[in-house]
């Protein structure tokens, strides 16, 4: 990962502001809220389009699903597919579009250990679950023998999850599902099923309280982990290789599944696009790397007035010459297959 980079865009979510300045031979705006993994790319989006102005709001994965579904934005935004039951009573027949590519870290504060922290899938279910309560705990220092003596001062472990409804508490429970189904048992959804540590609303706040407290762990999109600085985990996937979220290996991830299933019931039955986990024949794979998706309703009009064209317009930019502008932001392009695929579902709105 590139933790040297600086990204400044402004001042709001640790850097990055909505701005339509660079917006508008066109008066629409298409209104976009939710996961607040993709509102940094969806953020600097709306600096450079031009064919509309772009308003982006973060709130998590849980609030871009709601807001779809009562209609109340143009597209709502989220890391995790919708349930099968959400999209079954949904009358606008919604299409589930994935546009962009990027993962969820696993960040660290712990004096003395740098960038790199070995950790596996059943390590981090044990954390998470209670069953692993101290840094100088034997399975997370037989990974480390290097760091044993810090590890060993750094006392007790504060987990740290996603209090609000998340894509990346959806991707994270989907890799240690399967990454260590003996420990973790629960069926990955946007809700973190614990009360284990502390819960923080999105990934601001959860890379906050990693960043301010001793002894902390937390899963954050990798965007806010270079906002912040903090030392990231190299997490070992199915090949045994422990690997970190930068760019070749999320692509090397992207590479296991690039179908995007039938809209409805095989597309929620499916999990949309899973990259988490994949075989051991991807082997630099960074095991929680995510696709993020744009769901916009097609039963009705756009929601503020704006065409279909305008709306149409945009997300095909955004998943061909808007994949761009997410490298500073430690998004990769979507794999052409990907991108075809969603310009079938663009194209058919």
């Amino acid at each position: 990962m590139h933790l040297k980079r600086i990204i400044c865009l402004g001042a709001a979510a640790f850097g990055v502001t909505a701005s339509t300045a660079a917006a508008s031979a066109s008066a629409a705006t298409i209104n976009e809220a939710g996961s607040s993994l993709v509102f940094p790319l969806v953020a600097r989006w709306s600096q450079v389009y031009t064919g509309a102005s772009i308003a982006p709001a973060a709130g998590g994965s849980g609030v871009g699903q709601k807001d779809i579904e009562g209609n109340l934005v143009d597209i709502g935004a989220s890391d995790a597919p919708m349930t099968a039951t959400a999209f079954a009573s949904d009358p606008y027949k919604p299409v589930e579009i994935p546009w962009a590519l990027t993962a969820t870290g696993v960040g660290y504060n712990v004096p003395g250990v740098k960038n790199g922290l070995r950790l596996t899938a059943p390590v981090l279910a044990g954390i998470f679950t209670g069953k692993i309560t101290t840094w100088g705990s034997p399975a997370i220092v037989k990974l480390n023998k290097h760091y044993a003596k810090a590890l060993k001062r750094a006392g007790k472990i504060t987990p740290v999850f996603r209090s609000d409804g998340s894509g990346d508490s959806f991707a994270f429970q989907n890799f240690m599902y399967h990454g260590a189904p003996k420990i973790w048992k629960t069926v990955p959804s946007t809700s973190f099923p614990t009360t284990v540590g502390v819960g923080e609303n999105g990934n601001s706040g959860v890379a906050g309280e990693v960043h301010a407290n001793k002894g902390t762990i937390g899963y954050i999109s990798a965007y806010y982990l270079l906002q912040l600085h903090i030392q990231v985990a190299a997490v070992q996937n199915a090949a045994h290789n422990f690997v970190l979220p930068n760019p070749k290996n999320i692509a090397n991830a992207a590479l296991s599944n690039s179908t995007v299933p039938a809209q409805g019931s095989a597309f929620t039955s499916a999990n949309g696009v899973p990259i988490q986990y994949p075989a051991k024949k991807y082997k630099i794979a960074y095991p929680v790397s995510t696709y993020t998706y744009a769901i916009v309703n097609s039963g009705t009009a756009p929601h503020g007035g704006i065409s279909s064209a305008d709306l149409k317009a945009f997300l095909n930019w955004a998943v061909t010459t808007g994949q761009k502008y997410g490298a500073s932001l430690d998004f990769v392009p979507l794999p052409k297959k990907i991108v075809a695929a969603d310009q079938r579902l663009i194209n058919g709105l």
